[in-house]
């Protein structure tokens, strides 16, 4: 924890934009491009119904990025949505996002990806050891790869603790070296393309219905989410009204034209049919076209971004916290910063603590679909403010981005349909968080500099 040491203040900005883009990038791109392609497959009854799935997907995160962008301006510190609520709602609600962020989105996705990395080093011959019991009970078991996802996230915690200049220098090499053998490998396997304008067409066994098409939408915008990790961390961004629209217009751009370039891989390879059938899309590519070494190659760098993706969820969620303990919405210790590495200590141990705890359930799909149901919701409800800034409040823009409302109408009206038919499939894991939302906004927010002033919908921050 922190030591006695460590003191409050502020973060410093020494992030420019090719780290902003290595952390975003690593954000983004992980194992749901190589994960999600089979249940969209399943849901295409052809080629072109799927690939246009994920184009669908990047103008959603188009649209969202744009939202998000300007909010980003609007308010360069960290804490992200955090922020955007706390201004647009008041302290209550931003409070409520806060706490299920904080303690639900940012631990559980940490834990998936760390979960993620093992499940795909298990999936080799190399990775036979991550499969051994270490303890057993009818209700728990404990394996050497829970061990080994816990010991990835301290990794993460540790390089975090380090200071930024060490984060953003390993956020460039795990994110940007595996992009960029991602893309060789795309455009490699879609060099003998084949497929003609009847191929595009052509119907596979996949039935269109509505059922299928909202889990794919559900795995698209799985896929594609991470776009806004610079606001969480905007407090540290050189120039953030330069650098945040820069950032995140190249990112979102590039992980669309990245994902369509892949997808078309993966369908030159195999056929629709084949491919719905495929648990990781990237390494049955790897091996149909390089054999066993070529899957095992492939494995390592799919691990790598993972890698990127834990360790720029941690620089995130722990800022999160960390504006939280700054409007002493937590326990004091959680603002205290490192007065040698600006880095904020206890935030940091308190996400990875969870995260671990969160690693011992060892499923995957549970915690994709748990932290997936809350992101979708508080996504939504943060694009939300900017009708309150642009229009309610009145609020002097430092940047209006064009395209507006349009852009926001879109994103939301994606988000809220997955969102809704996500409640109707699987009601408990989407309405459960709705439901904490809505009960820790309606809890009165106490200014602890005057116990007996209420501000449930005041702007408190300075």
């Amino acid at each position: 924890m922190a030591s006695s040491s460590s003191g409050t203040g502020k973060l410093s900005r020494e992030l420019g934009f090719w780290s902003c883009l290595a952390i975003m990038l690593g954000n983004i791109i992980g194992a749901g491009i190589f994960l999600t392609p089979a249940e969209v497959a399943a849901a295409s009854p052809n080629v072109a119904t799927y690939l246009t799935l994920w184009a669908l997907g990047g103008l959603m995160a188009a649209s969202g990025a744009h939202v998000f962008a300007e909010l980003g301006m609007l308010f360069p510190q960290a804490g992200g949505d955090y922020v955007f609520l706390d201004k647009a709602y008041g302290r209550s609600v931003a409070r409520a996002w806060g706490l299920l962020a904080a303690f639900g989105t940012f631990p559980g996705s940490l834990a998936a990806l760390a979960v993620g990395i093992t499940a795909t080093i298990a999936q080799t011959d190399m990775g036979a050891f991550l499969l051994v019991p270490i303890f057993s009970t009818d209700f728990f078991t404990l394996t050497t790869g829970d061990l080994f996802g816990i010991a990835l996230i301290g990794l993460s915690m540790t390089v975090n603790l380090l200071g930024l200049s060490w984060t953003s220098a390993l956020q460039m090499l795990l994110s940007l070296v595996p992009v960029g053998l991602f893309t060789i490998f795309a455009v490699a396997a879609i060099f003998g393309w084949h497929l003609d304008a009847a191929d595009l067409v052509q119907r596979d066994s996949s039935s269109w219905d509505a059922k299928g098409l909202a889990a794919a939408g559900c795995a698209v915008f799985f896929t594609y989410s991470g776009w806004n990790v610079l606001t969480y961390i905007g407090g540290e961004i050189k120039e953030p009204h330069k650098t945040i629209p820069r950032v995140i217009f190249t990112g979102v751009t590039f992980t669309t034209v990245i994902y369509i370039v892949l997808n078309l891989a993966f369908i030159t390879v195999m056929p629709l049919d084949e491919l719905k059938n495929q648990q990781n899309a990237g390494v049955a590519v790897a091996a149909a076209q390089l054999g066993d070494a070529g899957a095992k190659a492939f494995s390592i760098l799919l691990s790598m971004a993972l890698l990127a993706g834990l360790n720029a969820t941690m620089m995130a969620g722990a800022r999160i916290a960390f504006a939280m303990g700054q409007d002493k919405l937590l326990w004091r210790q959680m603002r205290l910063v490192s007065p040698v590495r600006k880095t904020p200590v206890t935030a940091i141990w308190t996400q990875g603590i969870i995260a671990s705890l969160l690693v011992l359930t060892g499923s995957f799909s549970f915690l994709l679909t748990w932290t997936g149901s809350i992101l979708i919701l508080l996504s939504c409800i943060t694009a939300s403010t900017i009708f309150v800034f642009r229009h309610k409040r009145r609020m002097e823009m430092p940047v209006k981005m064009k395209g507006y409302p349009w852009t926001a109408i879109i994103f939301l009206s994606v988000g809220l349909g997955i969102w809704v038919i996500g409640l109707v499939q699987s009601w408990k894991l989407f309405l459960v968080p709705l439901v904490i939302f809505v009960a820790l906004s309606l809890i009165p927010y106490k200014d602890p500099n005057n116990s007996n002033k209420a501000a449930t919908g005041s702007d408190t921050r300075p």
